[in-house]
């Protein structure tokens, strides 16, 4: 095209949303050509254009604008929110839909406030950000977190689904979060139905950013900041470990440890370890993100590159690396679009460490015990460091430095994701598309300890490697049909379609020990065959789905009504159960547009819903779990003859079926005050049947393992809560508020095999109780004198000075059958709660977050208490004496006889916490500066800090920690603190 007449001249404006808040991002271009730029952060922008021409101005979810030059040099512009606005229109499964007409339980997360979360995990920024959705996790690099939507919905596998950019996944990881446009989370049957078994769990919907049309856009986005472990556990120095070790010696009746006998020559007094001080250090962490995007309506593209890293927080500890690159095409032509993403990462882990013969510890709860006459550095021992000596310390204790700098348990993922679809309009409104998808994943995990000395219990005479590599792969074809029917106020959409899916896994692991130095790591180099062994498997699964659906019908936007339904089979059943059947059905009634109501003209949206709907479960079988296995070689004596035999090794039951998940739920949700305040209320009741559940059989039968069947029901139900509201810019200064709050109650109806309780790690799970419910003894005092003894139930090994424990059953002695639950590790309470501000180029805010009435058994207090060998609490100095009997501190004895250090309430502690998770002040550059570069189109830099202050009564490390988040979720046995990060960030468009 040629220009008009007239030349051209420099405009410049400002655009703002009817509220008068500036909107960055917005395509500004001359109207006939691709000529064109953005606004920056602050909603200025500046173009060379003939002075008779049109600016055509576009930003999603807002009215296009034409606005004629008309040789004005400054143009301020107001553009309008559309019905089809981002935060209007919601990504529902195989399409979208207007907010205001959905009726079922769909969140939507404001990624602005999650983005503020410095985590390379997309579930981890959830937390606290939506109601009904629990997530923990712990301060490993690298490491995943426990995720809950409306409580644990299996006794197996929990994970919701992930789909991204329509592909769906049960394991996320390795996903760059500063990828994310949107997230929606579906947390009821009525709206997941339609992805089947997968969705059992709870679906989170995943956009990622596409290019926009307009001129190349690049945008550059990092952070740098340092971590470091918020907390130090009070222990004992050497003086106060050794006053415990002796009294607990003297206690038992034996000879003093030499090395912490004062009058010995083995005396040990010029090493005092503080193992915290000399294992937990600072850490970094780091990530940079570069994007190109542009296009026009026939090619648009988005490209992006990524690198993050975090070093940890222990010396020679865990550190996390990721490199990553994805691109999105999408495009239309006529009745034609289509549409192609691929993602590739490539992610390194350092693993913390332990040693392979003594593979049941933990790093934490060791590190926190090692005692402190161990010295971290030890010449005289192979390896260089420190251990104990059993005659001169009789302690064990493990020198967790030493392990993680000599033993070397590295990690390697490269994942790629690729998908492409297709989109025909074949008349007005029908639609053809199809969706192809591939996700692999090339995993290595590397193990090798070399020989050394640690001391008693722990050396390492033969070196070891191992070499475990994999390549799980899913691959995916969907096809739909949609059709759009409009006819005066009534309005339906339908969507039918199929999808295949299979699954398949190949692993090979190698071992080999006795390697000589020099080590070399590889299996040629081991000579003798009999110290090296090659595993190999694999597996595939198939997945059919041949047919699901939904169908949307809307009355005027006043009645609305959506239904689901997905016919699912896997290979994982027998021929007579493969298929399952799930559905949903939910329905809206908009108060606020119907006729015969006069609602104040404040209130613009007023709905209630009610939604049902039946969902599956099918993680908790193996590829092949009816396959029976036989062994063909066991022969017996008969009359004094061996005889061949064979009999069954491994059993499972035929009759296994699909979990099932039945899910109700009643809403309402409400705008007010133009849409300032909104409002969403949500009670859901949701069971599970058929739960699949490990069920022990008789020995005879002669199976090794333990058969899964359908064997547990119990049921979930609370209160969803959110609020948010956004202020009326004045002067420059605007602010958001938003809060969410969810209640659960869990209970168990049924678990098989007689209805017997599942223990855990200080837990029972029992029909009438939850899962996971705290379990143990009752402690009543310390035993004062041999009065308080003799009038006490019999507790076998008690002596004065002991621990009392209730004898809850009243038959006068204290046995296993006087446990009793101790607590729930459910919160009464979830909440979060965010805050953002603006002034002028300013702008500041914060994210708190936390939970009320939960029960934490504290695992690694409890090794704190032991009264033995290894370190203890300073808490334990004030154990019993007989001049010290104010106190519930017990006698140290070696041994425990009387098992002071039961499972009790002793070590039950209130995990109820508040956290000021994030907080963050920043600074944008005004357009008025940055013009002058002629480059840079915006630039903001932030100071933000993550995991600042707790308000807690909790003693161990963290109240949030990692756990299986079933049968043992209320257990803490030394989960990886979260760090305390500050860090500087700065975001660049050019």
């Amino acid at each position: 095209m040629s220009f008009a007449q007239g030349g051209k001249i420099a405009i410049k404006g400002t655009v703002k949303d009817t509220f008068g808040v500036t909107l960055p991002g917005v395509t500004v271009v001359i109207k006939g050509t691709s000529l064109g730029t953005q606004t920056a952060t602050d909603g200025t922008f500046s173009i060379s254009a003939p002075a008779d021409a049109t600016l055509v101005f576009s930003y999603l979810g807002f009215d296009s604008r034409e606005i004629a030059i008309a040789n004005k040099g400054d143009i301020s512009v107001v553009m309008t929110s559309n019905n089809k606005a981002l935060d209007d229109v919601v990504v529902v499964g195989y399409g979208t839909q207007k907010k205001e007409n959905l009726t079922g339980s769909i969140a939507v997360v404001n990624v602005k406030d999650a983005d503020k979360r410095t985590t390379f995990d997309v579930a981890r920024e959830l937390q606290g950000q939506v109601a009904g959705v629990e997530v923990n996790g712990s301060g490993v690099p690298g490491e995943g977190v426990t995720i809950h939507i409306h409580g644990v919905s299996s006794l197996t596998n929990n994970n919701p689904l992930y789909v991204i950019d329509g592909v769906p996944t049960m394991t996320p990881f390795d996903f760059p979060t500063g990828d994310i446009e949107t997230i929606q989370i579906i947390k009821d049957a009525s709206a997941s139905a339609i992805y089947g078994f997968r969705a059992g769990a709870g679906v989170i919907l995943i956009t990622t950013k596409k290019g926009k049309n307009g001129p190349l856009k690049i945008s550059y986005n990092a952070y740098f900041g340092e971590q470091k472990n918020p907390k130090e556990l009070s222990v004992t120095d050497r003086l106060g470990y050794q006053k415990i070790a002796d009294a607990a010696e003297t206690n038992a009746g034996i000879s003093l440890a030499p090395g912490n006998d004062p009058t010995s020559s083995s005396y040990i007094s010029n090493v005092n370890t503080n193992w915290q001080k000399a294992a937990f250090k600072t850490g970094y962490t780091q990530n940079h993100d570069l994007g190109f995007s542009g296009g026009n309506e026939s090619a648009a593209y988005s490209v992006n590159f990524g690198y993050y890293n975090q070093t940890g927080t222990v010396v020679a500890g865990p550190y996390y690396k990721r490199y990553n690159m994805s691109a999105n095409l999408q495009g239309k032509k006529g009745i034609f679009s289509y549409g192609a993403k691929m993602a590739y990462t490539e992610a390194y882990y350092r693993n913390l460490a332990y040693p392979r013969l003594h593979g049941t510890g933990n790093e934490i709860v060791d590190l926190i015990t090692a005692i402190p006459t161990m010295p971290v550095y030890d010449a005289s021992r192979l390896g260089g460091y420190g251990g104990v000596d059993q005659n001169t310390q009789r302690a064990i204790s493990l020198n967790m430095i030493g392990v993680n700098n000599l033993i070397t348990n590295e990690s390697q993922h490269d994942r790629f994701l690729g998908s492409a679809w297709a989109n025909v309009e074949i008349i007005k409104n029908l639609n053809y598309h199809i969706a192809v998808s591939y996700d692999r994943t090339d995993y290595r995990n590397f193990y090798f300890e070399p020989t050394y000395d640690l001391g008693w219990f722990y050396p390492s005479v033969n070196a070891y490697y191992s070499d475990a590599r994999g390549e799980p792969f899913t691959s995916l074809i969907e096809q739909t049909l949609s059709y759009k029917i409009n006819a005066g106020k009534h309005h339906v959409e339908v969507l039918a379609g199929t999808a295949y899916q299979k699954d398949s896994n190949n692993t090979i692991l190698g071992e080999a020990t006795n390697l000589q130095q020099p080590y070399l790591y590889a299996f040629d180099n081991v000579s003798n065959t009999t110290e090296k062994t090659v595993f190999g498997n694999s597996g595939v699964r198939y997945l059919y789905s041949p047919i699901f659906g939904r169908m949307n019908y809307d009355y005027d936007g006043r009645y609305l009504l959506t239904a689901n339904y997905r016919r699912d089979g896997s290979s994982q059943l027998t021929p007579q159960y493969r298929y399952g059947n799930f559905y949903g059905i939910s329905a809206g009634w908009n108060i606020a547009k119907e006729h015969f109501i006069q609602l104040p003209e404040q209130i613009s949206l007023l709905k209630l819903r009610a939604g049902y709907g039946i969902l599956g479960n099918i993680e908790a079988l193996s590829y092949y779990p009816y396959q029976t296995v036989v062994n063909s070689n066991a022969s017996y004596v008969f009359g004094n003859t061996l005889a061949n035999g064979t009999t069954q090794t491994q059993v499972f039951s035929q009759d296994n079926q699909w979990e099932k998940k039945a899910t109700k739920n009643i809403g309402i949700d409400a705008n007010l005050f133009n849409d300032r305040l909104t409002f969403t209320a949500e009670y859901y009741n949701d069971k599970i049947t058929g739960i699949l559940l490990a069920v022990p059989i008789p020995l005879s039968v002669g199976a090794t393992n333990v058969p899964v069947v359908n064997a547990a029901t119990f049921t979930n139900q609370g209160i969803d809560l959110s609020v948010a509201y956004h202020s009326k810019p004045q002067g420059g200064f605007h602010y958001d508020i938003s809060a969410n709050a969810s209640t659960l109650k869990n209970k168990v109806l049924s678990l098989g095999n007689g209805n017997n309780p599942i223990y855990g790690a200080y837990s029972k799970t029992a029909v009438g109780g939850e899962v996971g419910e705290l379990y143990g003894y009752v402690s009543q005092g310390i035993f004062q004198n041999a009065a308080d003894l003799k009038n006490h139930a019999t507790q076998i090994g008690a002596t004065v000075g002991d621990e009392k424990f209730k004898d809850i059953n009243g038959d006068g002695q204290i046995t296993d059958a006087d446990q009793t639950y101790l607590g729930s590790a459910i919160p009464k309470f979830y909440f979060g709660f965010n805050f953002s501000a603006t002034y002028k180029a300013f702008d500041a805010s914060f994210f708190i977050q936390g939970n009320t009435g939960s029960k934490i058994a504290d695992g690694v207090y409890q090794a704190l208490m032991t009264g033995q060998y290894t370190n203890a609490s300073t808490d334990e100095l004030n154990f019993w004496t007989p001049t010290n009997t104010n106190t519930n501190v017990p006698r140290p004895v070696i041994g425990d006889p009387n098992g002071n250090n039961r499972n009790s309430d002793r070590f039950v502690q209130s995990g109820s916490y508040a956290r000021l998770q994030t907080a963050q002040l920043g600074y944008t550059i005004p357009s008025s500066i940055l013009n002058r570069t002629h480059a840079l189109k915006s630039f903001r830099i932030y100071l933000s800090g993550q995991n600042l202050f707790t308000i807690t009564k909790y003693k161990g490390f963290d109240p949030d920690y990692i756990n299986d988040g079933t049968i043992n979720r209320g257990f803490d046995y030394g989960s990886f603190p979260n760090p305390r990060t500050l860090l500087v960030g700065v975001q660049v468009g050019l």
